[in-house]
């Protein structure tokens, strides 16, 4: 029983780290518009119509104006390779839209004043983030970012995934961590691994019942085989210690 524990240690702890870069925070790049670049040389229906205009920096746009600025449905191509197609209002992406950058990696949903609020995430290795967002605002620079906040569900390109709360771009609350192996944790985590109440359960049928600090048993808890058998106890490091001082 005393390897079995070890081994649900070291289990639990590949399981439940999420130690992969699950941070995110999304600030999709200012248009030279938004810079104080020199006027756009545009052609088209001026100042509100369907228009076409060259940005300073290589930035190219084509859409909707209003009052010389994008509002509505349009595209704008940053001089990076960027890309932008969606709502604007006032300049800036607002409503329904897919941001892709040259890397291929890409956000998709709803935007508000150039930051995405809620959708998907997409990265260039193909992890993906879908849920809420969050808009801050950094003390000191004053800039404007998107993180992951509330409901959301991170998922790898391996098949593993979490799903559960997030704040300020990382796990952090109630949640589940399933592998594609099948073992699944859930309870709360915090500091990307579970860290408090919480129970994993195995392919092999083992489960683990009770505290986890920093994703491996830690604190009152039990173990149950594949009979149902309960071995409650204390563990250190994902160990049963048979006498607790």
């Amino acid at each position: 029983m005393f390897s079995l524990v070890q081994k649900l240690g070291f289990l639990t702890l590949t399981a439940a780290s999420l130690g992969m870069g699950v941070e995110i925070f999304t600030s999709i790049p200012a248009t030279a518009q938004e810079q104080g670049a020199r006027p756009p040389v545009c052609e088209g229906q001026l100042p509100t119509g369907s228009v076409k205009c060259n940005y300073e920096g290589g930035d190219n746009y084509q859409g909707s104006f209003v009052n010389g600025r994008p509002d509505g449905r349009g595209i704008y191509v940053y001089g990076n390779g960027d890309r932008y197609e969606g709502e604007f209002r006032n300049g800036l992406p607002n409503g329904q839209g897919v941001f892709i950058f040259s890397d291929d990696a890409r956000i998709v949903g709803v935007f508000k004043d150039g930051n995405i609020t809620n959708g998907t995430v997409i990265f260039s290795n193909g992890d993906r983030y879908v849920g809420e967002f969050q808009i801050v605002r950094e003390v000191g620079s004053g800039q404007v970012s998107s993180q992951p906040d509330g409901r959301g569900e991170f998922i790898y390109t391996n098949g593993d995934r979490f799903q559960g709360e997030f704040f300020a771009g990382q796990p952090f609350g109630q949640g589940s961590f399933t592998r594609q192996d099948g073992s699944r944790c859930q309870g709360q985590f915090f500091n990307e691994a579970l860290d408090g109440k919480g129970t994993c359960t195995f392919p092999n049928g083992l489960r683990y019942e009770g505290e986890f600090r920093g994703g491996i048993p830690h604190g009152p808890g039990t173990l149950i085989d594949t009979a149902g058998k309960r071995l409650p106890g204390t563990f250190r490091d994902g160990k049963r210690v048979e006498n607790p001082s």
